[in-house]
C-alpha cells in the first residue's frame, strides 16, 4: 500500500510541476496551479462518489479503477465483503440451529420484545399457553396471558425468580413460568409444566400423612405399656428394665419423628393460611429459653435471651414458637455443655430477625447449603443419640416462608453458628395492638 501512495504522490508532483512550466510560459503560474489543483480535487471527489454508490448499491455504478490507490480501496471492500456474507451466513445456521433447539424443547419459549411484546415462539407454546406465532405476533404477551398471578410476576422484573400458573388451554395443567434476558434488551419467556410433579408431590405428602397416623397409634399404645411395665414393682421385671427403657427411648424417638412429619405435612398442604395475631415474641422466647434450660439440665449451658420489649410480630404464635423452639433446641443439643448460647430479637431497616447464636462445634461450609433438607444430618450417630430428626431446620424453613421471612445460616468450625430468622419490616406491629388495628 505505501508503494501505492507514491504513486500518487508522484503523479501529482508531475501534475502541478506541469502547471508550473506552464504557468511559466503563459506568465499565468498561480492560475494553472490552481486549476491544477481544482481539477485533481473533482477527480478525487468524483470518484468518491461513485464509491459512494456502489457502496449504496447502484448495480449502475462500477467501482472506480484509476489507480493502485483505488484499486487497493476495492480489494479491501471485495474482502470484507466476502468476510461479512461468510458471517452472516454462519450466524444464519447458528440462528437456525438456535431455533430448531429451542422449537425441539418440551417446554414453551416466547421471545418478549423491549415493550414485553411476543417477538417470536416455540411449538411447545401452541399447547401449553394457546399462543401462534403467525396469529399472535407483535401482540402484549399480558393481553394472550391474563392470569393475575402471571400479570404481577412479569412486571415486578425479577424479585421473584418463577411464578406459577394455570395453563389457559387446560386448567388441569400447572404452569412454571422464569424470565431471562435475552439478546438486547429482549426477554426470553420459559415455561414448563410441572403437573406432574405438583402431583407426585401431593401424593407423597398423603403417603406421609397416612402412614404417620397409622404408625402414631399403635407406637403411643407401645409406649404406654412400656411405661407400665417399667413403673411396675414385679421383680420378674427387674432384669428387664434396661431394655425395656431403651424400647421407650426409642418409640419416643419414633413418635416425636411422627409428629414432625405430620406437622411439615401440614405445613406444606395448608391452602389457607391461619389468620395473622400480634405475636408478643420477647416472652414467646423468655419461655423457650426456660425449656431450653430444663432440656439442658445438668450440661449448664448459659442461655440468654437479648429482645427488645417493644418489638412485636404479626404471624401465628403456634407456628413462631414451633420454628423458635427447634433452633433453640438444635443449639442446646449441639453445643457442648457449659457453652453459650444467646437469643437475640431485634430490628433494622431491612426488617425483624431472630438470631439464635451458640458456642457450639460449627459446621462445615459445604453443609450449609443443604442443613435444611429433609433427614440431612451431619453426623448421622450423634444426631440419633441426640433425639434429633432430621426435620426440624426443614420444619422452620417452611414456617418462615408462610410469614414471608427466610433462614440465614453463619457458622464456622471451631467458632460456633448463628441461626438468623429474617421477617419483612411489614410484619412489624406495636405491643399490645390488637388484630383489628394490625390489619
Amino acid at each position: 500500500m505505501a508503494r501505492s501512495w507514491w504513486t500518487v504522490w508522484r503523479r501529482l508532483t508531475l501534475l502541478f510541476l506541469g502547471a508550473t512550466l506552464l504557468g511559466g510560459i503563459t506568465q499565468q503560474w498561480q492560475l494553472t496551479l490552481l486549476l491544477a489543483a481544482l481539477g485533481g480535487l473533482a477527480w478525487q471527489l468524483w470518484q468518491l462518489y461513485r464509491l459512494d454508490r456502489w457502496l449504496d448499491g447502484d448495480q449502475d455504478v462500477c467501482l472506480p479503477h484509476t489507480g493502485p490507490v483505488w484499486d487497493g480501496i476495492q480489494g479491501r471492500i471485495a474482502r470484507l465483503y466476502r468476510q461479512s456474507r461468510k458471517r452472516k451466513r454462519k450466524f444464519s445456521r447458528l440462528l437456525q440451529q438456535f431455533q430448531q433447539a429451542v422449537a425441539a424443547l418440551p417446554d414453551a419459549a416466547v421471545l418478549l420484545s423491549e415493550d414485553d411484546r411476543m417477538a417470536w415462539c416455540n411449538g411447545a407454546a401452541q399447547p401449553l399457553l394457546g399462543l401462534t406465532p403467525s396469529r399472535d405476533h407483535g401482540l402484549p404477551i399480558t393481553h394472550l396471558l391474563r392470569h393475575p398471578g402471571f400479570v404481577a410476576f412479569l412486571n415486578q422484573r425479577g424479585n421473584n425468580d418463577h411464578v406459577e400458573f394455570p395453563s389457559p388451554v387446560d386448567d388441569s395443567l400447572l404452569l412454571s413460568a422464569r424470565i431471562a434476558p435475552y439478546g438486547k434488551k429482549q426477554r426470553l419467556l420459559l415455561v414448563t409444566d410441572i403437573s406432574r410433579v405438583r402431583r407426585l408431590e401431593q401424593m407423597r405428602r398423603e403417603f406421609v400423612t397416612n402412614v404417620s397416623h397409622e404408625l402414631r397409634t399403635p407406637l403411643t399404645v407401645i409406649a404406654g405399656y412400656l411405661e407400665t411395665l417399667l413403673d411396675s414393682d414385679d421383680p420378674v421385671l427387674a432384669g428387664w428394665e434396661q431394655p425395656l427403657r431403651r424400647m421407650q427411648q426409642q418409640s419416643g424417638r419414633m413418635l416425636h419423628l411422627i409428629e414432625d412429619l405430620l406437622l411439615l405435612a401440614r405445613l406444606e398442604s395448608q391452602k389457607e393460611r391461619p389468620p395473622l395475631k400480634p405475636v408478643a415474641v420477647p416472652a414467646l422466647l423468655t419461655d423457650i429459653a426456660e425449656d431450653a434450660s430444663a432440656l439442658s439440665g445438668d450440661q449448664g449451658h448459659q442461655i440468654s435471651v437479648i429482645a427488645d420489649p417493644g418489638l412485636w410480630l404479626l404471624g401465628c404464635e403456634k407456628e413462631l414458637h414451633s420454628a423458635f423452639a427447634n433452633l433453640t433446641i438444635n443449639a442446646v443439643r449441639y453445643t457442648p455443655a457449659g457453652g453459650q448460647i444467646t437469643l437475640r430479637w431485634f430490628a433494622d431497616e431491612r426488617g425483624l430477625h431472630l438470631a439464635v447464636a451458640d458456642t457450639g462445634e460449627g459446621i462445615a461450609p459445604h453443609h450449609l447449603p443443604r442443613l435444611t433438607e429433609r433427614f440431612y444430618r451431619i453426623n448421622r450417630d450423634r444426631s440419633r443419640s441426640s433425639g434429633g430428626t432430621g426435620l426440624g431446620l426443614s420444619i422452620v424453613k417452611h414456617i418462615l416462608n408462610n410469614h414471608g421471612g427466610q433462614l440465614r445460616i453463619e457458622s464456622t468450625l471451631g467458632a460456633g453458628s448463628i441461626f438468623t430468622c429474617d421477617f419483612p419490616v411489614e410484619l412489624r406491629v406495636a405491643p399490645g395492638c390488637s388484630e383489628t388495628e394490625s390489619g
